[in-house]
């Protein structure tokens, strides 16, 4: 009876070690768990930024195309609008180079 109460007894601990280690492992599923819904909130958001700009951009480009049509008969007008669509292409180009990640080995210009 004492070998078999013994055997238990080693059983119980085995089985409690293993608790314990599984413990651990949740414990580490658990934080990269909320490290990953983190980065996919980051994410979420980037997304949002970049389909905001998308739609302010093209809201842009349209309406500066109708402000063309709309002068095709103003060479003046035609001029502002070409430098205004000037002044705008270059703030859009420095934003975007700006927000663009640079790749690894890279100065993110024109690559």
């Amino acid at each position: 009876m004492f070998f078999w109460r013994s055997q238990t007894v080693v059983i119980l601990e085995l089985i409690e070690s293993i608790c314990v280690a599984m413990q651990r492992q949740l414990g580490r599923i658990e934080r990269i768990i909320i490290m990953a819904q983190a980065d996919l909130e980051r994410l979420k958001a980037s997304v949002e930024r970049n389909t905001s700009a998308t739609a302010s951009a093209l809201a842009l480009i349209q309406g500066m195309s109708q402000q063309l049509r709309d002068a095709k008969d103003d060479p003046e007008e035609i001029a502002a609008l070409a430098d205004m669509l000037d002044s705008q292409a270059t703030a859009l180009s420095e934003a975007v180079t700006a927000n663009t990640p640079v790749a690894e080995g890279g100065t993110g210009e024109g690559e």
